[in-house]
């Protein structure tokens, strides 16, 4: 019987899930891939997954996380696979705190310590606890490996992690940097250096992970050394829905407003601010949509607004790039990904335009292709250490597939160099 391994990423009001294939050479082939959406809300709940190029829509009530497990189950015995094939299941678990460098395999500690960093992670450990907890319960034999997507940052040193605030918040209250989008980072980053040739403790680089969510992240010698995301995912650049940097009294400036103009208790204005930060800013708030395609079409077609907001995103991205690229000694690679990273070249080509000191020549050609591992740009600034500019499409699904292969079927350590980086 064939092995398969299970991967989980468990929202707020969906369930992502991914199912590969064990072969003999301990590689991992994709089987089925899906999602249930709007949990919660069973008059519009559905589940989608495409298998061997076929996709299935099914409308289906999901009241709870557990309802959303069992039709996923369902859809596993639809399609032949025997849930005792399934030999180790992997899980997005999106804070780890302090205490996580690595993906784990998990136990009554693990679920313990998920549960204690709820406070610093009220909108993802809640849920992602649910999957591991309803996993389990299905699957009682299996064993269950948490991939952590603050575990890869967790190598930044304290210069680039601490805030310049109060000891007693660091302390007592766990407030400083921890990023976001580990895994991805990680991924693309050993494809870079895979692609360069560059053995990855040897590997400096750039990673721009934007999507809805957008964060980069500065590699060195293969390890993490900064991230725009901070405490919580909403610091750092210009996201789909989110603010990224602010001045931060303007909190308290808003919030006054709102009472005063409103009439909304503090409490309440607080809670507005935050969630205006979160849901209402971003590309949203200036161009009344968090669709990049839907702006640049706008922008293309000669619309000045539209033209401009994708300057103020470009030109947030690319003073990121451009302090990371000043702090590191050389740097291989700027590496574009997620779903608007890999796939819109126009922005790209904006944002590159802001860092002229870097001489960075673009392939024009090349920048358009999509769906596909390139490098579209060069700069020889640094003649000794040339830089490539990359659009690599991440693939952090097969990372949470190998850790749970390794951590959970083999219970074994992760390799220094994954599968996925000799291909």
């Amino acid at each position: 019987m064939t092995k398969h391994l299970l991967v989980l990423n468990c929202g707020s009001s969906s369930v992502k899930f991914n199912l590969f294939a064990l072969d003999a050479q301990l590689h991992l082939q994709a089987v089925l891939q899906g999602i249930a959406e709007e949990i919660g809300n069973p008059a519009k709940s559905r589940l989608k997954y495409e298998q061997q190029g076929t996709r299935q829509v099914v409308t289906v009530p999901l009241a709870l996380h557990r309802d959303a497990l069992v039709e996923v189950f369902a859809v596993l015995e639809k399609i032949g696979i025997d849930r005792a094939s399934i030999v180790a299941v992997g899980h997005r678990v999106v804070h780890g705190g302090d205490r996580y460098n690595s993906s784990v395999r998990v136990d009554d500690q693990v679920l313990a310590a998920i549960r204690d960093l709820i406070p610093i992670a009220p909108l993802h450990n809640p849920p992602n606890l649910t999957g591991l907890e309803e996993s389990i319960r299905l699957l009682p034999d299996v064993p269950q490996v948490a991939v952590f997507d603050t575990a890869f940052h967790e190598t930044m040193p304290s210069y680039a992690y601490r805030y310049a605030i109060p000891t007693r918040w660091y302390q007592d209250y766990g407030v400083r940097k921890y990023g976001f989008h580990g895994t991805s980072h990680m991924y693309v980053a050993r494809r870079a250096a895979r692609l360069l040739n560059i053995p990855f403790a040897r590997f400096n680089g750039i990673t721009a992970h934007l999507g809805n969510g957008c964060s980069l992240t500065k590699i060195a010698s293969g390890r993490s050394a900064d991230t725009s995301m901070g405490f919580t995912p909403l610091e750092g650049v210009i996201m789909g829905t989110r603010s990224g940097d602010i001045d931060p009294a303007l909190i308290a400036h808003v919030a006054g407003k709102l009472v005063s103009e409103d009439k909304l208790s503090r409490a309440d204005a607080f809670d507005k601010v935050l969630h205006d930060l979160n849901k209402e800013s971003g590309l949203k708030a200036i161009a009344k949509t968090n669709m990049m395609q839907d702006i640049r079409t706008k922008a293309l077609d000669g619309d000045a607004d539209a033209a401009a907001v994708i300057d103020m995103y470009a030109y947030r991205v690319a003073k990121y790039i451009g302090q990371y690229w000043a702090t590191l000694p050389w740097t291989d690679a700027l590496v574009f990904t997620a779903g608007l990273g890999e796939n819109e070249a126009y922005v790209r080509q904006k944002i590159l335009s802001f860092l002229e000191a870097l001489d960075i020549r673009l392939d024009a050609d090349k920048n358009l292709l999509r769906k596909q591992e390139v490098i579209i740009g060069t700069s020889r600034i640094k003649p000794d250490h040339p830089l490539s500019v990359m659009v690599i499409p991440t693939d952090e699904e097969i990372v949470i597939g190998y850790d749970a292969l390794y951590l959970g079927y083999l219970n074994r350590p992760v390799p220094d160099v994954y599968p996925f980086e000799d291909m």
